[in-house]
């Protein structure tokens, strides 16, 4: 019940915002900030179990994945078909312009999300050990860095490991097909 009046809230914001500065938004470009806002919230819920500022709770862990895989993936992808430029959207037209690596990033999203889900389903009193990063699991650049071996499995890294990893892919995505702030 309280999510319809805070969606609503959102899209009557948006509109305002639209209109005062002369911009029209586009219902996709609408459900494109309403997804990235629920994952941006998700991920949010997962961080402070991580860091302990929230006792665990695997059916919210769970739920907070869920969220993230849900709105990731094909469904992302589809939401940035073209024209992606659009009144009232971030999104730079280089995501055209590099099609393959927004849909491969909006994949390895989702990949992320589905190992922290099934992280839940093995742990569902405690965020455990085996749940966390190990000394040896270093990030190493994030998703566009230049590697020179294969990127590994995301099942066969803790549950922390591949929400640091998929936070990566987050801040890479925007770097890479995001319009800076003036």
């Amino acid at each position: 019940m309280k999510a319809r009046p805070l969606v609503l809230s959102a899209a009557v914001l948006t509109m305002a915002i639209s209109a005062a500065t002369g911009q029209s938004t586009s219902p996709k470009v609408t459900e494109r900030q309403q997804d990235m806002k629920a994952m941006a919230g998700a991920a949010k819920t997962i961080d402070a179990m991580f860091k302990g500022s929230s006792p665990y709770n695997s059916k919210d862990f769970k739920a907070a994945a869920e969220t993230i895989r849900t709105y990731s993936g094909e469904r992302l992808a589809a939401l940035f078909e073209a024209p992606v430029v659009s009144g009232g959207s971030k999104a730079s037209d280089s995501i055209e312009a590099d099609r393959p690596t927004f849909d491969r990033l909006a994949a390895e999203l989702g990949a992320y999300a589905s190992v922290l889900s099934v992280a839940a389903d093995r742990n569902p009193d405690v965020l455990g050990p085996d749940m966390r990063m190990k000394g040896g699991d270093a990030t190493m650049g994030g998703p566009l860095a230049k590697r020179k071996a294969a990127a590994p499995d995301p099942m066969s890294m803790p549950a922390e490991h591949a929400f640091h990893t998929m936070l990566q892919v987050c801040t890479s995505c925007h770097a890479k097909f995001r319009v800076k702030s003036e």
